[in-house]
């Protein structure tokens, strides 16, 4: 009989976190799990059928009018589905499962996807700690900081972001406006994104020749729209919104920048780094852990226009060459330490070994 594994994350919406758990459900999928996953908001941001591929989603409705019903809908839902195995993504989940194990016993495998632990979680956090089986980080920063702060006991792993390395030719991808600079930002107009610095550190390099393409989403009420005309850059940012297929723009660019001051484990900067792109990311503690290892671009310090604007400069004045050396570095440090299929295994072995049938081996 196949094993049942129930995820629980907070939404659906499309972020990094929420990527990784429908990357982990297919796989398990694959091989014949049988996958439920439950959605604490009514919030669906991918365009997949997931009855279809055979990862059926149960999305909760508006906690403020459905409190007791939701409540009775997952306890249900768990007693009906009788999983082998509960993962849950993200604080609030993680949060939700443990209360739920403590009348209804099941194991538990909790992934905390940021090194940071927001303040309106933390007092519910730190009371139901200790109920997983075990905690599964995405970046030795994350548990190293949440060890050190004592969140969590030093037994939790590490287990990567599972990234698809793509085929590249055997020559660099050529700019197609060889005149400009393109650079390439992949990510939504989220609040720590940190966009305002930026668009900063564009309008002290505006005198320079090179354009900003960024891809990710935004709404009425964060388009940054205004503070870019406010900061006259319009000649310099190209807003391109969400896009099914972000990573192709990366082909295309000669360097890719991220401005965030709040990480797990940024999927973007992977991504990149996959299509040997040298980069430009904040000096928060994921970044610090992987361009330390790789080699492969440059970091500036969080929320520093002035910075960033260095940072940048530096790598439109340095060659050619040296960029594509950085991006080699980067591209293989991803292909050691995040390819998709040993990400994928890994995240198998702990499943099988949580629910008691098979020894723990993590691969490398």
């Amino acid at each position: 009989m196949s094993k049942k594994v129930l995820f629980i994350t907070s939404s659906m919406s499309k972020g990094g976190a929420e990527t990784q758990l429908i990357k982990v459900a297919l796989f398990l999928r694959s091989l014949n799990y049988q996958i439920l996953i439950i959605a604490l908001k009514p919030i669906n941001e991918f365009d997949m059928d997931y009855e279809k591929e055979g990862i059926p989603v149960l999305f909760l409705k508006d906690w403020s009018k459905n409190p007791v019903k939701n409540l009775h809908v997952i306890n249900k839902t768990i007693k009906e589905f009788k999983p082998d195995i509960v993962i849950a993504f993200m604080f609030i989940a993680i949060i939700f499962a443990r209360l739920f194990k403590l009348y209804l016993r099941f194991k538990l495998i909790s992934s905390v996807r940021i090194a940071v632990l927001p303040t309106k979680w933390y007092l519910p956090y730190i009371l139901t700690s200790g109920l997983d089986d075990i905690l599964v980080y995405n970046s030795s920063a994350s548990k190293i900081n949440f060890e050190k702060n004592l969140f969590a006991d030093k037994n939790g792993i590490v287990i990567n972001n599972g990234i698809s390395i793509p085929e590249l030719n055997i020559q660099p991808a050529v700019n197609l406006n060889p005149e400009k600079f393109v650079w390439v930002c992949l990510a939504h107009f989220r609040w720590n994104k940190d966009y305002n610095t930026l668009f900063k550190a564009i309008a002290l390099l505006k005198h320079l020749n090179f354009i900003v393409d960024i891809i990710g989403e935004y709404t009425d009420q964060n388009n940054p729209f205004s503070i870019i005309k406010e900061l006259n850059i319009e000649s310099h940012v190209n807003i391109m919104g969400f896009k099914q297929n972000a990573t192709q723009y990366l082909e295309h660019a000669d360097a890719f920048v991220l401005s965030s001051f709040s990480e797990g484990m940024p999927n973007a900067l992977l991504e990149a780094m996959a299509f040997s792109k040298p980069v430009v990311v904040t000096n928060i503690e994921c970044n610090v852990e992987i361009l330390n290892a790789s080699g492969c671009g440059v970091l500036f310090k969080r929320s520093n226009e002035y910075d960033l604007a260095n940072k940048m400069m530096d790598m439109m004045n340095i060659t050619s060459p040296e960029r594509n050396s950085m991006g080699i570095r980067g591209r293989n440090y991803v292909q050691k330490n995040f390819a998709e299929e040993n990400v994928m295994n890994n995240w198998l072995t702990i499943i099988d070994q949580y629910s008691g049938d098979r020894e723990f081996i993590l691969s490398k």
